[in-house]
């Protein structure tokens, strides 16, 4: 062989050498016809094939002493000395060990076997076989344990071992998930070197023992393990994008207050003054429109509790498997087992639109029902023992129909309190629009605050982007008067349109502030389809209702219809046609007074709400007596009207000028148009009027 040849197979390794030599002898073969080179190649072969063979079973030997260190470190540190001894030499034991999760069950049983001897006769549970529950094996392990033997149980939920073990448990070892302790043993042993200090909060908090192995890799160093390992852990962080302070959010309202204090009490625990048993187990938001931030508030409470979140849904559940109950079921579990790995020593399980997940049975279906009962009771007893007195969750709820709830989710010691979250007043709205500017625009924002009162945080950010959008094709700096743009875009109205909008909505305000039934806070005009315009009157809560109070109110409802026919000679449909209308709300007033709140010659209660509408629709006596009302009613608001129709003329033309105007402004207005007529102070604890023709 020529050194030419010599050094191109030093260069090889040893399998690249051998492969070369096998093709040489099979050229010189053809070329001499040997059958003994022949039989010399197949041979080589074989041993060719041996070696990679070998080499498989070296990385497979890598991999398995890795899971086998993990397994080990992990399991030494979760038991005391007297319990490895009593493990190691006890007679007729009764033994449970609860793992991190279902992916423990197999390595931990491996290791517990070659580690204490085959007397032990084991029952494993990792989850997969629904059959395997508590009653499969019982009488086994009742058995084996009156014949002296030992029995030991493993498994992620130790309700899925035999009933006659847990009952009859001597020993139960609770696998914690590796500490940083823990890993730096392991990592230690596996690399040859110490990885010197990690993180105490936990470096693999979250992770599975399969996404810890994949860490540990041979000739990479012990450093090169600690930089994976932090790797997989940031990928389950999940979003990093900003959220707003708990601290000054107050458009959270009394949500807001409960986090604060839960933040104050976790503290507390964490610091040892505090014992478990006296924080909120957890809590469901619950809100009439989407939009409002709570999703986003269970990030924001997580970081002012400096705690991490797990974040999920029904529809994960159903969608990340084949959708059979068992794998529902399974994919729960799965959600509540990682958020309890990430406990360290507090972890925070939201669960969004959890109306789904656990529907109110008593609206279901028989068929539904049937299906959903093993599924909600499964996650019931499953919340019960994870939000126990050994557990560290606390858990965070969100619905947009907290009456599709099932009760037994939101009694105490599950879901123990409930928090509607509502559209943000003038301060909230300017907080939220604050966190979304991100520090671009730092004017005084206070006369955004009641344009944009009201309005979903989603709403609210949409504006911000369009305000930003329009500054930028402007080639100019935002401004506030984007934003107002924004929030009140210029709309091409027909002027006859605009009138009648104008007059009707000033009617409202003149009328409630000359009845002196609350403060007006803003009227805005803006055109949506058929609607148009809602002015919003805090109601006086001095006192509680009267029947004079509930008829000023209905005034100041009809005054828009009665403007319209006054400066117009007409009324339009916008007074009218649903429950929430002008019409509509007055209806359900004057009915109430009737056959709710015993104000007329009635004592019996019929109902409440937009229930009474079919009431009125059956009962011809209390339609006649509405009526009767309403037509009374609608002439005082046609006098009033007529009084003050200066005062609404002024406001109606600032109104369509400028699409807003704010509760002192009217106010000012009003003082400089006395009128013809006195207000009549009245007062009662009702919530924002709003009109809608």
């Amino acid at each position: 062989m020529s050194k030419k040849t010599k050094k191109k197979q030093r260069g090889k390794t040893e399998q690249d050498r051998v492969t070369y030599a096998m093709a040489r002898k099979r050229l010189s073969d053809l070329r001499a016809g040997s059958a003994e080179a022949t039989a010399e190649s197949s041979q080589i072969e074989e041993e060719t094939k041996e070696q990679e063979e070998r080499e498989a079973a070296r990385r497979r030997d890598l991999r398995e002493n890795a899971t086998a260190l993990i397994v080990a470190a992990t399991f030494e540190a979760s038991v005391t000395k007297e319990t490895r001894r009593r493990l190691m030499h006890g007679q007729a034991l009764a033994a449970v060990v609860v793992v991190p999760g279902p992916a423990w069950v197999a390595p931990i049983t491996a290791y517990f076997k070659s580690t204490y001897g085959s007397r032990w006769c084991v029952h494993v549970r990792d989850g997969a076989d629904r059959k395997s529950d508590a009653s499969f094996g019982s009488v086994d392990a009742a058995r084996d344990l009156s014949k002296g033997f030992c029995v030991a149980g493993i498994a992620a939920d130790p309700k899925l071992l035999p009933a006659s073990l847990q009952s009859a448990a001597d020993v139960t070892v609770r696998v914690a998930p590796p500490d940083h302790v823990v890993l730096r043993r392991a990592i230690a042993k596996f690399a040859g070197r110490s990885p010197g200090d990690l993180e105490a909060a936990g470096i693999a908090a979250g992770l599975d023992l399969a996404e810890i192995v994949a860490a540990f890799r041979p000739g990479k160093g012990a450093a090169a393990i600690v930089a994976r390992l932090a790797a997989a852990r940031r990928s389950h962080v999940g979003s990093v994008d900003r959220v707003p302070d708990l601290e000054t959010a107050v458009e959270y309202g009394e949500a807001r207050n409960w986090g604060l204090n839960l933040a104050s009490d976790v503290a507390a625990y964490k610091a040892g003054t505090l014992e478990w048993q006296h924080l909120d187990r957890g809590i469901c938001l619950h809100s009439k429109l989407p939009g409002l931030g709570k999703s986003t508030f269970c990030i924001s409470l997580a970081k002012a509790c400096r705690i991490p979140v797990v974040s999920t849904t029904a529809g994960e559940w159903f969608s990340q498997g084949p959708g059979y109950l068992h794998s529902v079921v399974q994919r729960f579990r799965a959600e509540v087992a990682k958020a309890m790995s990430l406990a360290n020593p507090v972890c925070l399980l939201a669960i969004e639109e959890v109306d789904a997940a656990v529907p109110n049975r008593a609206t279901l279906s028989n068929h539904a029902r049937e299906w959903h009962n093993i599924l909600i009771s499964d996650i019931l007893a499953t919340l019960d023992s994870s939000l126990g007195a050994a557990s560290r969750l606390i858990m965070v709820a969100s619905t947009n129909q907290i009456e599709l709830v099932d009760p037994a989710l939101l009694r105490p010691g599950r879901l123990e309190k409930t928090v509607e979250i509502l559209p943000p007043d003038a301060d909230g709205a300017i907080n939220i629009m604050r966190f979304h500017l991100n520090g671009e625009l730092q004017d005084d924002l206070s006369s955004l605050g009641p344009l944009f009162a009201g309005r979903t945080g989603a709403d609210i950010m949409y504006a911000v982007r369009v305000a930003r959008r329009a500054a930028r094709h402007a080639g100019r700096a935002l401004t506030v008067e984007d934003l107002a743009r924004a929030a009140l875009p210029v709309e091409e109205i027909a002027p006859a349109r605009l009138f009648r909008m104008s007059v009707h909505e000033a009617a409202h305000a003149v009328a409630a502030i000359r009845l002196g039934i609350g403060t007006v806070r803003h009227v805005v005009l803006r055109q949506n389809g058929a609607s148009a315009g809602q002015t919003v009157v805090a109601f006086d809560e001095a006192d509680l209702t009267t029947r004079a109070v509930i008829e000023d109110r209905t005034v100041a409802a009809l005054a828009g219809r009665a403007a319209e026919i006054l400066f117009t000679g007409s009324a339009s449909a916008g007074s009218g046609g649903d429950p929430q209308s002008d019409v509509g709300s007055a209806t359900i007033d004057v009915a109430a007074m009737h056959a709710s709140l015993a104000m007329g010659d009635r004592l019996a209660y019929r109902g409440a709400g937009a229930d009474l509408l079919q009431q009125l629709a059956m009962d011809r006596e209390l339609r006649e007596r509405v009526e009767a009302d309403l037509r009374r009613l609608e002439a005082r608001a046609a006098s009033l009207v007529a009084a003050n129709g200066a005062a609404i003329l002024a406001v109606a033309e600032r109104l369509a000028e400028r699409r807003f105007v704010g509760g002192d402004e009217i106010e000012a207005i009003v003082r400089a148009h006395p009128g013809t007529a006195a207000a009549r102070a009245r007062s009662g604890p009702r919530g924002p009027l709003q009109s809608n023709p």
